[in-house]
């Protein structure tokens, strides 16, 4: 994210994307807050909008919620309704981010599936 500040719109939204987008993902607050190590407080005061989210935390709460930074901002357009889909894209750029050995171990998993299912 290149921007150090964040539009009004943007901080205002912040707080109830944040609670959507964790019960989408399917953590708890508590969940969530272990994964970025911080207390279940702190996190609820982030939703709740009592405490405003620092920049160096953006990045840390997208990748956790696996998604873009900017989609966690609200700057994205939305891609429609979020699915298996979606999951499945998600795990497709972790495997794309594996060593190319792994990558290559994954295909033929996957092409092993698929001729099994055909």
């Amino acid at each position: 994210m290149s921007a150090q500040t964040l539009n009004f719109s943007v901080e205002k939204d912040l707080p109830k994307r944040l609670a959507q987008l964790r019960k989408a993902e399917g953590l708890t607050q508590v969940q969530i807050s272990q994964q970025l190590g911080i207390t279940q407080s702190s996190y609820a005061h982030y939703e709740s909008g009592f405490r405003k989210i620092s920049l160096a935390m953006i990045p840390k709460i997208a990748q956790t919620l696996n998604i873009s930074e900017e989609e966690l901002l609200g700057l994205e357009p939305k891609k429609g309704k979020r699915g298996p889909l979606s999951k499945l894209e998600k795990r497709f750029e972790k495997v794309n981010a594996l060593p190319k050995k792994e990558q290559e171990l994954a295909i033929d998993m996957l092409d092993r599936i698929i001729n099994a299912a055909s």
